[in-house]
């Protein structure tokens, strides 16, 4: 925007002054008094002009390589950062060096220095020649195309598109990249704990983990996954080929939530090849010397090296092992992998540093959040200007739980499988049971609808696991009361994963589909044309019915990071890309229930809300809202969120005939690589791969059931300071189906065909 001169303002008010017959003209504002960066070259201090209004701005964007952290130190500034996860403070950069401190995830750190270690040498790394022109992006953008300009002889220039991400890049010298981040460490540093494990832990943990071990197979700890499975060894060290592990994850096989992207793969592989070794070898030594850090780019490539970050003092808090024998002034360093620079020079404003704590989902949703004033239809959001034009509104909905936190500790596979905690009985129906459980509901009468399934747990026969469409399902009926045999009102059906009982009726959400069963008749289809994808577990799965609607969650049909991120596109063309070009995909549904089956038509439908990936359990409050868990991208680095949450949406804000583009967003799929503040925060972000599949209302609070990372019965509950936490009370796995019975009590059916009914009044 530009900025008029004094002379032309004076001009403007005359002219102004003479229409509106005004004698005395308004006083101008103050001019403002900008910091002047400290020298020509290198990142800018981040300020942008007055806007019309005369307040300055600050513009922070992370940064995206070496080059820009070297610069912004070579000019004595200080890099302000964010803690991306519970960081070590270490006395020297060695992952083995003692502790000094630690930071706490979400901090703002101060770094003034760069350590890198090269083939076991301590380099301190010097500014380059010439120090880069850099072009600063709002944070909160959509990935936008930067020119980044070197200084040399014969200037090049570059595109790149910046994103959020732990690791610095730099072409002098290469920096660790490790599974973590989907990345690739050099041939001769692989170790399991540092390069293959975060990679099992992320995509592989629903399977084969502490407590889930499908074919006796752990991969999430070195020694188990050495031991092999129950029909022998899976790695063949030095052999990828022979090694059934390499077998099934290079070709697509597993893991079963997503195909692993080609640089984890060749991860795994060279891993394999080199012995697959629990750690990295190689030790640290000091070199005598500074280095050079100019590139010859006609040598063979250079090796990688680890990249480790001086720290201040600030948000430093003591660790109860110090050094044994601490130096008197030892080295504050952290990983390069676990902090994100955010600006050169310029602390950052509190509710600055919230936002960019929201866009990179380390700070949780508090009451406050939840609270704030719903922005009215057709402001515009407050997002930058590169935003999509089809940006909606900010919903507010207050979570209202009306259950004070349990106080219990975070989940472990140490807990005890099907021992509730927290004061709830468990008892125990239909014990002989095998077949899996996929969906519950209850008519007023007391009577109970089972979904039924194949058996989840054990090796899955894949022809009917993938398939959606296989003919293998059933519903059967069920009286908990005098506890007859079920009796099945339904055969031969594609997959189920929703019900609800409403006006004498079973409506129920199955692939692809939304049908009903009237008391005493035939099924009978309503609506056709959901987006499927069998694969990824993608399709319409929750209904609810409340106030004369029913509303369904609809899945998408892509899986974000195991496809590949979405990047530098608006949202409509992102949204676009999830469904498949499906305008009943990744979103809330709703449809007048009368409409529905007289027309028996899904153009009947409306979008409710948007920016889902593949929503699951569907529930209703007392109140009217709607609640949902929607299961995340896969294959997603840990410091940014996957999109696994629960999510409150209240009809009463965004009621029906609400355009689409006025709907609320939820986040989904550009929330993953550039957030906006316009999506609507979730009332719990839950950890990546969690998977969280059913849910419901009861004892006042909301109940759902966690198939991936941790998984078991988890509740929502009120903490001291407003928050809302999620507890697990019970380790269970595979757990789909979770229901509120006519009576209040909670009940839960599992996919080994576990049916269990639980009451508060137990000893914790």
């Amino acid at each position: 925007m530009k900025i008029f001169s004094v002379k032309v303002l004076l001009q403007l008010t005359a002219i102004s002054c003479i229409l509106a017959a005004c004698t005395t003209p308004p006083p101008l504002p103050p001019q403002l008094e900008l910091p002047t960066p400290s020298a020509q070259n290198g990142p800018p201090i981040p300020f942008t002009d007055p806007n019309m209004r005369g307040i300055d701005q600050i513009v922070l964007a992370p940064f995206d390589n070496q080059e820009q952290l070297q610069a912004c130190l070579a000019l004595g500034q200080t890099v302000y950062g964010v803690a991306l996860q519970n960081s070590n403070v270490r006395a020297a950069p060695d992952l083995n060096a003692c502790r000094v401190g630690r930071i706490p995830r979400g901090s703002l750190v101060e770094v003034t220095g760069i350590i890198t270690v090269s083939n076991g040498i301590v380099q301190i790394a010097t500014p380059p020649p010439s120090p880069l022109t850099l072009v600063a992006t709002p944070v909160a953008s959509p990935p936008v195309t930067t020119t980044v300009r070197t200084l040399a002889p014969t200037a090049v220039a570059t595109t790149v598109t910046p994103t959020l991400r732990s690791n610095l890049t730099s072409s002098a010298p290469p920096l660790p990249r490790n599974g973590a981040g989907n990345e690739t460490a050099a041939a001769d540093t692989l170790g399991y704990v540092e390069d293959i494990q975060p990679i099992f832990q992320r995509a592989c943990i629903a399977c084969h983990s502490g407590v889930v071990q499908q074919l006796g197979l752990q991969v999430t700890a070195y020694g188990p996954l050495m031991q092999g499975s129950s029909r022998g060894a899976v790695v063949i060290p030095g052999d990828p080929e022979a090694s059934v592990l390499w077998q099934m994850v290079g070709s697509g096989k597993m893991p079963l939530i997503g195909e692993l992207s080609p640089e984890d793969k060749a991860l795994i592989r060279r891993w394999i090849a080199l012995g697959a070794p629990e750690q990295r070898t190689g030790g640290a030594q000091v070199a005598t010397a500074p280095v050079d850090t100019e590139v010859n780019t006609e040598a063979a490539p250079p090796q990688a090296a680890e990249l480790w970050l001086e720290v201040t003092d600030t948000n430093v808090g003591p660790v109860p092992d110090l050094c044994p024998a601490p130096a008197a002034a030892p080295q504050q360093v952290v990983s390069s992998n676990l902090i994100l620079p955010i600006s050169c020079g310029v602390e950052p404003g509190t509710a600055q540093f919230q936002n960019i704590l929201r866009s990179l989902a380390i700070s949780p949703a508090t009451a406050a959040d939840l609270a704030q004033p719903a922005i009215p239809s057709g402001s515009p959001p407050a997002a930058s200007a590169s935003a999509s034009d089809n940006a909606p509104p900010v919903v507010a909905a207050a979570s209202g739980l009306q259950a004070a936190a349990l106080g219990l500790p975070t989940p472990s596979d140490g807990d005890g499988w099907m021992q509730a905690r927290g004061g709830f009985c468990v008892e125990q129906h239909l014990p002989k049971n095998e077949r899996g459980i996929t969906a519950l509901a209850f008519a007023p009468d007391g009577r109970l609808f089972m979904a039924l399934d194949t058996n989840l747990d054990g090796q899955p026969d894949p022809n009917i696991l993938y398939d959606a469409y296989h003919p293998s399902r059933s519903i059967a009926v069920y009286d908990p009361v005098n506890r007859y045999a079920p009796e099945e009102i339904l055969v031969e059906s594609s997959r189920i994963t929703g019900m609800a009982y409403a006006n004498g009726a079973l409506f129920l959400n199955r692939a692809g589909e939304a049908g009903w069963i009237p008391d005493g008749g035939s099924y009978r289809p309503l609506a056709g044309g959901f987006a499927v994808n069998s694969q990824l577990f993608h399709a319409n799965d929750g209904i609810v019915i409340t106030n004369g609607y029913v509303y369904i969650s609809a899945g998408g049909v892509r899986d974000g990071y195991s496809d590949g991120p979405i990047q530098g596109i608006a949202e409509a063309g992102a949204l676009d890309v999830v469904t498949g070009g499906n305008h009943f995909a990744a979103r809330l549904l709703r449809a007048p229930l009368d409409r529905l089956i007289n027309e028996h038509s899904i153009n009947v439908f409306e979008t409710a809300a948007r920016g889902l990936r593949n929503p699951y359990g569907l529930t209703v409050d007392p109140s009217g809202r709607l609640w949902f868990t929607d299961n995340g991208a896969t294959n997603v680095p840990e410091h940014v969120s996957a999109g696994d949450e629960v999510d409150v949406f209240d009809p009463r804000t965004t009621p029906p005939g609400t355009s689409e583009d006025s709907t609320p967003y939820y986040g989904f799929p550009l929330a993953i690589t550039s957030p906006q503040p316009w999506y609507t925060l979730p009332v719990v972000d839950l950890p990546n791969t969690s998977a969280p599949t059913g849910i419901t209302w009861a004892y006042g609070t909301i109940f759902y059931g966690q198939y991936g990372r941790d998984p078991g019965l988890y509740r929502l509950g009120r903490a001291a300071d407003g928050r809302t936490i999620s507890e697990r009370i019970m380790l269970v796995w595979p757990l789909l189906a979770v229901t509120t019975a006519p009576d209040g009590a909670l009940w839960i059916g599992t996919g080994t065909g576990g049916l269990y009914r639980m009451t508060p009044g137990c000893g914790s």
